[in-house]
């Protein structure tokens, strides 16, 4: 089928959808301040925020940063040891005798 082929669908966001259950609420007169300054709706708020930290430290952020840590002392070490090699290849090379006689000249 094509695209053109398709039947048409029905798409509602959810944005769309919070507006139309709130017109919904204040058409029937519900207090939605009320339900959300109370007690235990703050506890539910509090458990979820809770659960939702614990989730993203526990399989996402922590993972993250230990691989990122790790690949980071890596290219670190690798990086020193290059210009370690650099400075012992540079400052305790021999010159031969072209370099001596060309400073010499």
């Amino acid at each position: 089928m094509d695209k053109d082929e398709r039947k048409p669908r029905l798409h509602i966001h959810i944005g769309g959808l919070v507006i139309i259950i709130i017109i919904v609420l204040v058409l029937f007169k519900f207090d939605i301040k009320s339900k959300i300054n109370s007690p235990q709706f703050q506890k539910n708020v509090t458990y979820v925020e809770d659960q939702v930290k614990g989730l993203w430290q526990k399989y996402i952020s922590g993972p993250l940063r230990s691989k990122t840590g790790d690949m980071f002392i890596d290219v670190t070490n690798q990086g020193l040891k290059k210009i370690q090699d650099n400075f012992t290849n540079n400052v305790f090379k021999t010159p031969t005798e072209d370099t001596v006689n060309k400073i010499t000249n």
